[in-house]
């Protein structure tokens, strides 16, 4: 496994991260993908909905030809990378241990597809620097500032999530959230964010058209991406907010996809076919 050190002054050194007010050399595996990129985090103890919103945020971010970042995390951040690779796209993986430690070692097949798929694996760190937990809040200003744009889906009242935001914004980032219910556990730092200024997006296909505004047009996007449903299904009251539509609008993509068998109810959840 090739570890490279890139310092500031070197090529190939991600421009973003001179936006640090210390920009730290960092040790990196594979490649940087080129093209824009965007950063998608959020709680580690999320919800099914959240990890289903956050792999069709990956995947539409693939297909517009932007790179996803995040921690590989569990939760959020590996829905992010899984839903990116399984689109074809090119993801960033920014760790809190040395580059060449796997943390969680559960997402050991996540950090390898990332390399194999043309991606990178970095850190700050040494190899063989361990995961321990004051590192974590220093990896997130490297993930705010190799990205164009950060989108939090689901956050708690405190953890990482808020902080990559605020890190974010503070070097002239747009965040961007995704809202949820004002008394589930797992929105209440989305929607303090959005209290604060940051900007809610609802769903894939808004946050693709919110994006346009910072990154500049994506590539095209099929029709029926925005369709997509997240492998372990989704409640009917939460289409209209993963799809970005109105009821009305979700409840006729969904009669369509019951028709060509793309997708089944079980009760009040939908199913992919």
């Amino acid at each position: 496994m090739v570890i490279e050190i890139l310092s500031p002054s070197d090529p190939g050194y991600p421009p973003g991260l001179c936006d640090l007010e210390e920009p730290p050399p960092i040790h990196v595996i594979g490649e940087f993908p080129p093209g824009p990129s965007v950063a998608v985090v959020g709680t580690r103890r999320c919800t099914a909905y959240g990890l289903g919103l956050a792999e069709s945020f990956g995947g539409v971010l693939a297909k517009a030809g932007w790179v996803t970042v995040s921690g590989l995390a569990r939760g959020i951040d590996a829905a992010s990378h899984r839903g990116c690779l399984d689109a074809g796209g090119m993801a960033v993986a920014v760790l809190g241990s040395g580059a060449d430690v796997c943390y969680p070692a559960e997402n050991r097949r996540l950090y390898d597809r990332i390399i194999a798929n043309g991606g990178a694996i970095v850190s700050e760190y040494p190899p063989g620097t361990p995961p321990d937990r004051w590192r974590f809040p220093a990896r997130n200003r490297l993930i705010a500032a190799m990205s164009g744009a950060v989108v939090v889906v689901e956050a708690a009242e405190t953890g990482g999530a808020l902080i990559t935001a605020r890190l974010a914004a503070e070097i002239g980032r747009s965040v961007f959230v995704v809202p949820g219910d004002v008394d589930r556990p797992a929105s209440v730092g989305c929607n303090r964010l959005i209290k604060d200024g940051a900007h809610p997006v609802l769903g894939p296909r808004d946050m693709i058209e919110e994006l346009e505004l910072v990154l500049g047009p994506a590539r095209s996007i099929e029709e029926g991406e925005s369709s997509s449903l997240p492998s372990g299904g989704v409640a009917v009251d939460q289409l209209p907010t993963l799809w970005g539509v109105t009821i009305s609008e979700a409840l006729v993509k969904l009669a369509r996809m019951e028709l060509d068998g793309s997708a089944r109810r079980d009760g009040d959840l939908v199913i992919p076919g």
